[in-house]
C-alpha cells in the first residue's frame, strides 16, 4: 500500500467521494472514500479509509464534540437543530477520515484502489484530537457555513452600541 519514501501531501488532489456508510461486513465500522490523483500519475485512485465506531465515540469524547456542537447550534433555527446534528455527525466522520488519509498521503500510497483500515494511525489520530481538534471542526463548521465567532472589521456587520436613554 505505501512507498518506503515520505512523500509530499501537496502532490496529492483529494477529492471527497462518497460517506460515511456502513460496511457490510463490519457494521461497528464506517468508510469514506476518496478520489486520490498524484501529479505523476495519469490517472486517480479511490482510497476508502475505514473507521471503528468505538474509535469514533472516543474522539467526540476526546475534544468534548456534544458540547462543540451545542455551541454551534446556538446559531441555527431550533427546527433545525435535529438535521444540523444529524450533517455535523456525517462531517465529523468525513473530517476524521479525511485526517487518516492524510497521513497515509504523508507515506505515500501506490497508485491502486485500496483501502486504509480502521486500526491504521489511531495513536495519530488521537494525538491530532488531543492535540489540533481544530482540523475536524473547522471542517465541520466550514461546511456547515457556520463561524465559530462573530464577523469584525466591516462597518455594516461591527454592532454598534446604542447611547443609554435612547
Amino acid at each position: 500500500m505505501t512507498n518506503s519514501s515520505s512523500s509530499d501531501v501537496t502532490q496529492y488532489r483529494v477529492t471527497f467521494f462518497f460517506g460515511p456508510e456502513a460496511i457490510d461486513d463490519r457494521p461497528d465500522h464506517m468508510r469514506c472514500v476518496f478520489n486520490v490523483k498524484k501529479r505523476s500519475w495519469k490517472g486517480g485512485v479511490q482510497v476508502a479509509v475505514d473507521v471503528a465506531q468505538d474509535h469514533l465515540r472516543r474522539a467526540r469524547d476526546r475534544m468534548d464534540y456534544q458540547a462543540w456542537l451545542g455551541q454551534l447550534l446556538q446559531r441555527v433555527k431550533p427546527t433545525d437543530h435535529e438535521a444540523v446534528t444529524r450533517r455535523a455527525d456525517d462531517l465529523f466522520i468525513q473530517a476524521f477520515c479525511s485526517c487518516a488519509l492524510t497521513l497515509a498521503l504523508r507515506i505515500g500510497v501506490e497508485q491502486e484502489n485500496q483501502a486504509i483500515a480502521a486500526e491504521s494511525f489511531r495513536v495519530e489520530l488521537d494525538r491530532i484530537i488531543d492535540e489540533q481538534p481544530a482540523q475536524l471542526t473547522q471542517q465541520i463548521r466550514l461546511e456547515l457555513d457556520l463561524d465559530e465567532a462573530p464577523h469584525t472589521g466591516f462597518p455594516s456587520e461591527t454592532p454598534v452600541a446604542k447611547p443609554e436613554g435612547v
